[in-house]
Order: structure tokens, then C-alpha cells, then sequence
């Protein structure tokens, strides 16, 4: 992968002897998204913003981002004299800017230490380098890579040694004595030929909706190659993505010669803004397994770039897996946003009305959500508010090798399948200081001995608890289990380009069933260029 990596960047270092624009992707961190997405409401601007990460290039003319970015952050734009003092809380690292050449570096890290009450030492040591920018007006490039080492805490150290990876970062190398070792690489190039298209093909994530959760596509999972079309025009923005993922169903081996089983993924994404205030989006995804051979053995009506197409496929036969997906937001006043997404996985609609709509195989998840910043006027001040259902089996398919995830991870919500969720976000930034808080709470089926009730995703479906073709199934099946994470951290920025900031914390998770019963409280303090969401809470 990681040489796959350099000779990406070799490639775009020797092709181009021209080198401006604006650069052409933003960073899928939700900072960043918040602070354009609150600029869009206030000056009611309508924008497709389901589908991330924003094309810089597309939202530069509608509210001026740096401009936009600075006054969120309370960036003092006049330049100061130091040059130390400018790298550190003003610009990158190095940086070149002239009349067609626009390239930055930076130093990338995470060094954070804490303490997981009654268990031990918990830390994160991250060092990396991203290297970016724009070539004329049409090439845009970037490429970062990062080295880590952490001590995580015990239910995430749990999950480290099933699934052998971290979440959503890499493949992960523990030591004896409980630490993980990973890296993870991105890297795209971009090419925008006129206002209506942009072809990106990369290494990295992209996220599908309005939510802190995605029930179509999310960023929780490892990065992938990908090539992505984007088309806009009128009142609609169509994406066409290809992603090529890893099949974890044989189990992850992991070696330093290593070659993982692959599997393949074609996506239509069609938002279309109805008005300023509402927009519809139709969403549809198709997952086919490599061949026997290692062949990719792509049939072309796989990668058919029409929506919904390839449904025909699925009512034909296809042994492909096809979920479908309709999702909407609507701007409710001026500082408010009310979004949601149906998701709807092999449902048969045959069987829907047959004792109470509980076939095995209606697989269904639905999501409702609310954004409201400024809160009662005040400035910087905001609070969101999530609901997620996901009915059992979701995700999952017959054939384990084309189930809905990448590399032992979900490729849509953390926890799986079978569950109803509740998410409560509040942040308030003064100045560069900033308060977030966020309260997570499930309730899941859980399995146990053997059992499948659901909301294991990397099962078949046809192996479900009460049988293939069998009435009953409800959300929430099985062990009852209870799941809480409540998460409070204050954070004083030192600098936007890479959202440098330092950061002091507290968490607790707390999940119980009639077999599980676990208390976990974590402090942490640290530095950090917090660019990429993590999700832990899970």
C-alpha cells in the first residue's frame, strides 16, 4: 500500500511542470464541515452538503471558506512579524503560493496521554506528513501518511484482537505488552475540467449524508481506493464512486506479505436541491466478491453509472449484494436543519404484511436527525440531535464475502444491525476555546453461544437465529443490551490550517446485559492536528 502511495506522488511530482486554484478537497473533519455548514444556513446558501467530502472549488464562490474559516476560529489574519509565530497559529509549515502554484506540507502528530480508572495507562503517538495542493486551475493533489502507536482502552483493546484492525484507521501489530502499532495512508489527485465535473481517484473515505452517522456509506472504516465522478448541474449533483474493498469473511491473517481477498463496490448518489430549503437524494450501492482466480470478474452492468439500474440485476438474479437508500434535509427557519435516510437492504416486499412485517429478510434502517446553530441567537453555539434504528440483518448477506463492510469494519453504522440509537451533540466556541459534548445511547440484540440474531453484519443472513424464510424477527432480538458513551472535552485551538489544538478530556462508556457488564471512565490530555474523525463510540 505504501508503495502504491509513493509512486502516486512521484507520479504527480514528474507529470506536472505547471503548477492554482483553490484546493479542491476539504477535510472530512467535522469541524470544518460544521463551520461551512452553519456559513451556508445563516447566509442561506443552498449547497448539496451529502456528500463529503465538499469540493472546495464549488463552495469558495458561495461564501468565501477562508474568509468563513477565519472568523469561525478567531484567526488573526494580519501577519505576523515572527516567522515562528506565523507557522505556529497562522499558516502551513511550508507553503508556496504564486500566480499558478499553490503547494503546501505540514507535520502532522497526536500525542495524548491518559488513564482508563482501574485499569491503566491509556496514549496515542502519532507522527505523520501531509503534502498538498493545486496545479493551474484544473489539478488539484494530496498525500499524507501516519505512524502510531497507542494504548487504547479495554473494549476497544477488545476489539483490536477480533477484528486485527483499529477503528477506522489500519491493520494493527500488537505487542506483548498490549500496545498497537498502524499506519494509515491517503492520498487523491483531482482533475476539474469546467464547473459541471471533477474526477478524483485516491486512497481515503468519503461520507454519504447529513448526520453524525451514515446509514448508506460512512468514514468509520480503513481507507480505500476509490475513483469518483462528480457531476453537477441545474439543481442536482450526481456522484459515481468505485471503491475496491477488503474481504475479511475468511479472517484476517496478517503478515508482512500479507495479500487480503478483495471485493468491489459500485455507488449512485443523486441530490437533487427541489428548493432552497429542501433537497432529496437517492442513493444505491452494489458489492461483488474477486473471483476464485483473484480476478475482479466485473460484469459491466456492475459498474453501470445510472441509478437504480442495477436493481434490475438484483429482480434478475444477480449474486451481487444491492442496497438501495432515500434520504432528505430540510432548512427549517434560518439556523435550523432537519435531515434523515431510509435504507432499504434485499427488502421483500411480498412478505411485508404477512404476521406484523417480521420476515428475516426486511432489512430496513432509517435515521432522523436535527441540526440547530446559534443556538436562542447566541453565536457559535450548537446542538444536534440524532435518532438511528436499524432492524436485524441489515448489511448482511447470504454470500459472507460480499456482506456491507471493509476490512473486519462496518461500512455504514459502528454497531452493526439490530439496534436503536440516540445521539446528543452540544458544542460552544469562544474565541479559540471550544466545549463539545456528546452522549451516545443504544439499545442492541446481542448474540451469544453461537447465536445470530442480527446485528453481527460479517454473518450469513440465511444462518438467523429462527431460520431462513422465518416470520418474528424484531429490532432489538436477542440479549438485551444496554450502550452508553458520554464524552466532554475542551479544546483551545492554536491553528486552523491543520486544526491544531490542545485538548483535555473525559469519557465514559458503560454497557450492560444479563452477560455483559462493564464501567469504563478515561481522562486524557494532549496536542493534536485533528484532520480525520475517529469513532469510539461503540
Amino acid at each position: 500500500m505504501h508503495k502504491k502511495l509513493l509512486l502516486l506522488f512521484a507520479f504527480i511530482l514528474l507529470s506536472f511542470t505547471s503548477l492554482y486554484a483553490q484546493q479542491q478537497t476539504i477535510y472530512l473533519n467535522r469541524d470544518y464541515n460544521r463551520t461551512i455548514e452553519r456559513e451556508l444556513l445563516l447566509k442561506q446558501k443552498t449547497y448539496h452538503s451529502n456528500m463529503r467530502p465538499f469540493l472546495y472549488s464549488n463552495l469558495d464562490s458561495l461564501i468565501a471558506i477562508d474568509s468563513a474559516v477565519n472568523a469561525y476560529f478567531n484567526t488573526d489574519t494580519a501577519k505576523k512579524r515572527n516567522w515562528f509565530l506565523r507557522k505556529l497559529s497562522q499558516e502551513h509549515l511550508a507553503q508556496v503560493n504564486q500566480s499558478n502554484v499553490r503547494i503546501y506540507a505540514d507535520l502532522l502528530f497526536d500525542f495524548n496521554m491518559g488513564k482508563e480508572l482501574n485499569q491503566g495507562t491509556i496514549f496515542t503517538n502519532t507522527r505523520g506528513a501531509q503534502l498538498g495542493g493545486d496545479i493551474g486551475n484544473k489539478f488539484s493533489f494530496y498525500t499524507a501518511i501516519t505512524e502510531n502507536l497507542s494504548k487504547f482502552p479495554e473494549y476497544l483493546n477488545k476489539y483490536v484482537r477480533e477484528r486485527k484492525v483499529v477503528p477506522g484507521q489500519s491493520v494493527a501489530r500488537i505487542s506483548p505488552d498490549g500496545s498497537v502499532d498502524y499506519a494509515v495512508p491517503y492520498g487523491y489527485i483531482s482533475y476539474t475540467p469546467n464547473t459541471n465535473f471533477n474526477f478524483q481517484l485516491g486512497q481515503g473515505k468519503n461520507f454519504i449524508g447529513d448526520g453524525y452517522r451514515s446509514l448508506f456509506l460512512s468514514d468509520g472504516s480503513y481507507t480505500y481506493p476509490y475513483f469518483k465522478i462528480t457531476t453537477t448541474f441545474w439543481k442536482i449533483k450526481y456522484t459515481n464512486l468505485w471503491t475496491q474493498y477488503i474481504d475479511g469473511s475468511e479472517g484476517l491473517k496478517v503478515t508482512s506479505k500479507t495479500t487480503f481477498p478483495k471485493k468491489y463496490a459500485s455507488y449512485q448518489f443523486l441530490s437533487y436541491q427541489v428548493n432552497r430549503r429542501l433537497n432529496l437524494n437517492f442513493f444505491q450501492a452494489l458489492v461483488w466478491p474477486q473471483d476464485s482466480t483473484g480476478g475482479s470478474s466485473v460484469e459491466w452492468a456492475y459498474i453501470n453509472p445510472i441509478i437504480y439500474f442495477n436493481a434490475l440485476n438484483f429482480n434478475m438474479g444477480s449474486p451481487a449484494n444491492s442496497l438501495m437508500g432515500l434520504g432528505f434535509s430540510y432548512q427549517l427557519m434560518k439556523s435550523h436543519k432537519l435531515y434523515g435516510q431510509l435504507l432499504i437492504d434485499d427488502f421483500n416486499l411480498g412478505n411485508l404484511s404477512k404476521q406484523g412485517g417480521t420476515y428475516f429478510q426486511e432489512k430496513y434502517a432509517y435515521q432522523l436527525g436535527w441540526k440547530y446553530f446559534d443556538v436562542l441567537n447566541v453565536p457559535n453555539l450548537y446542538f444536534q440531535a440524532e435518532f438511528n434504528r436499524s432492524r436485524p440483518y441489515v448489511y448482511t448477506h447470504r454470500t459472507l464475502k460480499i456482506n456491507y463492510t471493509h476490512f473486519n469494519e462496518p461500512l455504514a453504522h459502528p454497531l452493526g444491525a439490530n439496534f436503536n440509537e440516540l445521539i446528543l451533540i452540544g458544542a460552544y466556541k469562544f474565541r479559540k476555546l471550544e466545549l463539545n459534548g456528546k452522549m451516545n445511547y443504544a439499545t442492541y440484540g446481542a448474540d451469544n453461544n453461537g447465536t445470530h440474531y442480527g446485528k453481527n453484519i460479517f454473518l450469513s443472513d440465511i444462518d438467523s437465529q429462527y431460520g431462513q424464510d422465518s416470520f418474528g424477527n424484531n429490532t432489538g432480538q436477542g440479549i438485551k443490551t444496554k450502550l452508553s458513551n458520554l464524552q466532554a472535552d475542551l479544546s483551545y485551538l492554536v491553528n486552523p490550517k491543520t486544526n491544531m489544538k490542545l485538548c483535555l478530556g473525559l469519557s465514559k462508556r458503560i454497557e450492560s446485559s444479563s452477560i455483559v457488564s462493564t464501567n469504563s471512565t478515561m481522562v486524557y490530555f494532549g496536542i493534536k492536528t485533528a484532520l480525520n474523525n475517529f469513532y469510539y463510540d461503540f
